[in-house]
């Protein structure tokens, strides 16, 4: 006896208020990945060290009890990118 799956079309998910939070995680994620094997690739590559060079000054704040701050370069652009196209793959 056979069984019968009904399935139901995909579609890629869109930039609607419902969605904001995934697309923001998605793009943090590519974000830091991006920037994460950039890093890698430049240890390996030396020539590749130019997708490392900050594009901004540290961008932050210090509240004294806790700081943050982040440096955009090419390599965190390209995963951020890469995050947003799988977005809308997914």
């Amino acid at each position: 006896m056979e069984m019968y799956v009904q399935e139901f079309p995909r579609r890629p998910m869109t930039f609607e208020k419902h969605n904001f939070g995934y697309l923001l995680t998605f793009m943090l994620v590519g974000a830091i990945l991006g920037s994460a094997l950039g890093t890698l690739a430049a240890g390996f590559v030396p020539a590749l060290s130019v997708i490392q060079k900050s594009l901004t000054g540290p961008i932050g704040f210090n509240l004294e009890i806790i700081s943050f701050s982040i440096k955009i370069n090419l390599s965190s652009i390209i995963g951020l990118v890469i995050g947003v196209i799988i977005f809308r793959k997914v």
